[in-house]
């Protein structure tokens, strides 16, 4: 049992929860991503919990908390001290089922779309680096990977962790070009793009979710690590995204949240395009609660949920956010 586990069976066990929830003052957003068991063509770490584990966590927040939409202009001043958005990113078709139980609970929740996911259904890359990884090899030193990647000693899961973060941080706009070179040093076909269109959201899907009160924000076009691209491509992930989405739900949007999410993921650019295009409220994912000072509107701070985190550790997670959402747990 880890250390956060056993936190969160404290607190659970000893009835601290009630007390734990007066220590923190603001705003907690909860990012989740897919909602399901993940199969060899999946990224597992993009699972955040099962549906009926899902249904747990939405009763239990809303038994405690005030759950708001993450674009709620009031979580400063006035209403309860402390507040609690729930937010789903990329549009996985998976997440419809999140939709049903929180209109089921009656709370609202926030998804953050990619658009070019729905306009034209591919796998992510990230579930294509996860299929290519399947068995760890030695690979090569590379523009990508100055010093190669030896297989020895890692794990499938530290292996494949590595080659996502090189890709994070180097492929830029060079990301097919990545995976074609990943996929000749490990002997793997690339995924047929063609079956894929049942992992994406519909736009009719976008739009139920919206008939359904939930909240619509914009997460680029192709989810790439925005900070790592020319001004001129920032501006066509940003503004396309929101636009799609505008045109399809016939209503302005002014969310965004940065794909990848950490502090490296987006720059002063990228700030300043979004100021420019009228987006209000940017988010990030590396962790952190939004106390009452809280003022950046460019980076409202996420904490995410991840496929270990039972139950209990949400409802801790939700208690003492200072200690189990700190930027330091996700840096």
């Amino acid at each position: 049992m880890s250390r956060t586990d056993r936190l969160a069976a404290l607190l659970n066990r000893s009835g601290l929860d009630r007390l734990a929830r007066l220590s923190w003052r603001g705003l907690l957003v909860l990012n989740y991503h897919r909602i399901g068991t993940p199969s060899e063509t999946d990224d597992p770490d993009l699972y955040s919990c099962t549906a009926d584990d899902f249904d747990k966590h939405v009763t239990e927040l809303a038994k405690r908390f005030e759950i708001v939409t993450a674009g709620s202009t009031q979580w400063q001043t006035g209403g309860p001290a402390r507040r609690i958005a729930i937010t789903l990113d990329d549009g996985y078709a998976d997440q419809n089922v999140g939709a049903e139980i929180l209109h089921r609970h009656g709370v609202p929740g926030t998804y953050f779309i990619t658009t070019g996911f729905i306009d034209k259904p591919q796998h992510a890359w990230w579930d294509e680096i996860a299929w290519l990884t399947g068995t760890p090899v030695d690979l090569p030193a590379s523009q990508w990977l100055p010093d190669g990647l030896a297989a020895a000693g890692l794990d499938p899961t530290r292996y494949r962790r590595k080659v996502n973060a090189a890709y994070k941080a180097k492929a830029g706009e060079k990301g097919e070009e990545f995976l074609a070179a990943l996929a000749g040093w490990t002997d793997r076909p690339r995924l047929d793009q063609h079956v894929s269109a049942d992992r994406w959201m519909t736009w009719d899907d976008v739009r139920t979710l919206a008939e359904r009160g939930m909240e619509i924000g914009a997460h680029s076009v192709t989810h790439p690590v925005l900070a790592t691209l020319t001004a001129q491509r920032q501006r066509e992930e940003i503004e396309g995204s929101v636009r799609r989405l505008t045109e399809e739900l016939r209503s302005p949007v002014d969310l965004f949240s940065y794909p990848v999410g950490a502090r490296t993921s987006f720059d002063a650019t990228t700030r300043a395009l979004l100021t420019e295009m009228g987006v209000r409220r940017a988010f990030s994912f590396y962790g952190g609660v939004n106390g009452r000072e809280h003022t950046d509107a460019m980076d409202v701070q996420r904490a995410g949920v991840f496929g270990d985190h039972t139950p209990d550790v949400v409802q801790a997670m939700s208690a003492v956010p200072g200690i189990l959402c700190s930027p330091s747990r996700y840096a």
